[in-house]
């Protein structure tokens, strides 16, 4: 069998399922996070710090990274023409 019959075949099924593996990988993180913050803190008190952790992610947490990125941009990027 040759390789583009092989990929015809079986890539994107291969393909399919590295990425399947990745998305596992991810989800099975944050779900064992919350899982250990539920049964560390309680319900309650865990849910609330999960929360509280989610919304600092997409306010302060995404203006850190985007100052950041801006810094970085600044110095390791030259948008000069060529000449």
């Amino acid at each position: 069998m040759d390789f583009d019959l092989f990929m015809e075949r079986y890539g994107y099924k291969i393909l399919f399922a590295l990425f399947g593996l990745v998305l596992l990988a991810i989800f099975g993180t944050l779900g064992l996070y919350a899982y250990t913050v539920f049964k560390l803190f309680g319900f309650f008190a865990g849910g609330l710090l999960l929360l509280l952790g989610i919304v600092y992610a997409f306010t302060a947490g995404r203006r850190i990274l985007d100052a950041q990125a801006k810094a970085h941009a600044k110095y390791f990027y030259d948008d000069r023409r060529r000449r």
